[in-house]
């Protein structure tokens, strides 16, 4: 994937990551999940359901983010 140009104001974007806290406050990168959410007795059941890591563009101008769900993850 090429480096994306900001749909809003037309300057670069810079790769970066959302932040998900976990158990314990412990950190981990977003992850998308295809389906609706379905409660389980510890939290969302995502077994079964594609998982796919999430890429975030940050406008260096404008501060505009954008998301990309990349390769699927194992």
């Amino acid at each position: 994937m090429s480096t994306p140009v900001c749909p809003k104001c037309r300057n670069t974007m810079e790769e970066g990551y959302l932040l998900d806290r976990g158990d314990h406050n412990r950190k981990n990168a977003a992850e998308w999940i295809e389906g609706p959410p379905e409660r389980g007795w510890f939290g969302l059941k995502t077994r079964g359901h594609e998982t796919h890591r999430i890429s975030t563009w940050r406008c260096t101008r404008c501060g505009y983010l954008e998301s990309y769900a990349a390769e699927v993850k194992e």
